[in-house]
């Protein structure tokens, strides 16, 4: 294995859905053994500067990232900046578009709530007043704090999935401008946790085709609490569509217990690590 546990390139924190503040990020990080960290929070950049500070003091390697959102073929698909440049013009546009998108598709969400004779207008207000980028995650939360589900699964499976009343549609920028605005950053393009989508082995065939077209340059090989069948998986695929290998935990939370920072996410030797040139 040509990976170690102290790496860690996908993280969330309250500047997006995670529930550390960018710097409690870092300091959890730290004392998970964790040596180098990307903060990748949804389409938002604005923690990199408090975990930056923060990571300089604690003497981990930060990696500034984001994870955006993109629409391939009517699927929602998540993508990861790595080593990107926070004040690029053009990412920081997109970014303020993504925003604004959250925030609409929020306000659309909570309404057709209301009209579903649920507190729609109390669940918006009480994740606006979190402050950050609105996700469904926020809502979710708010939710259970409303008791109007015990868990957030269940909200998901009651009221925000696919089909369910509180569902709504992002219109999510295409993946290939997602990636050209990674790349025009600086950055290298890593597709998230491929594994998630709800597709045909023909139709991920096609994603990697198109993805690697548009200038991706590496999958998310080991995430979250995939086991090693889905590492098996990714790593034949890196390897078919010539892309590079990257380890995640996609961290949100300390609560949970099965998906923490500084577990073991390692690659095969055979997947080039995206980070080989990188961490000098």
């Amino acid at each position: 294995m040509n990976a170690s546990p102290n790496i860690d390139l996908h993280t969330h924190s309250t500047c997006s859905d995670g529930t550390l503040t960018p710097s409690e990020l870092i300091v959890h990080a730290a004392a998970a053994g964790v040596r180098v960290l990307a903060l990748t929070d949804h389409d938002s950049t604005d923690g990199l500067e408090n975990a930056a500070s923060t990571a300089a003091a604690l003497g981990i390697r930060l990696v500034p990232g984001v994870e955006l959102s993109a629409a391939w073929r009517s699927q929602d698909i998540h993508v990861l900046g790595l080593w990107i440049d926070p004040v690029d013009p053009a990412l920081r546009s997109l970014l303020k578009c993504q925003a604004q998108l959250r925030r609409e598709r929020m306000i659309g969400i909570c309404r057709r709530l209301q009209i579903a004779r649920l507190p729609g207008d109390a669940l918006l207000a009480a994740v606006q007043a979190k402050g950050g980028i609105p996700t469904r995650s926020h809502l979710a939360d708010a939710m259970v704090d409303a008791g109007l589900v015990a868990r957030k699964d269940e909200a998901f499976r009651k009221y925000l999935a696919q089909g369910k009343v509180g569902h709504v549609r992002n219109d999510w920028p295409a993946l290939a401008q997602t990636i050209g605005a990674i790349v025009g950053a600086g950055g290298v393009a890593v597709l998230a946790h491929p594994g998630r989508y709800r597709l045909s082995g023909g139709a991920r065939r096609r994603l990697l085709e198109e993805f690697t077209q548009a200038g991706g340059g590496a999958l998310e090989v080991m995430s979250g609490a995939n086991g090693a069948q889905h590492v098996e998986t990714c790593t034949a695929l890196a390897i078919k569509y010539g892309l590079a290998g990257s380890v995640g935990s996609d961290f949100h939370s300390h609560e949970v217990a099965w998906n923490p920072l500084g577990r073991s996410l390692k690659l095969p030797d055979c997947i080039t690590p995206v980070w080989r040139g990188q961490l000098l």
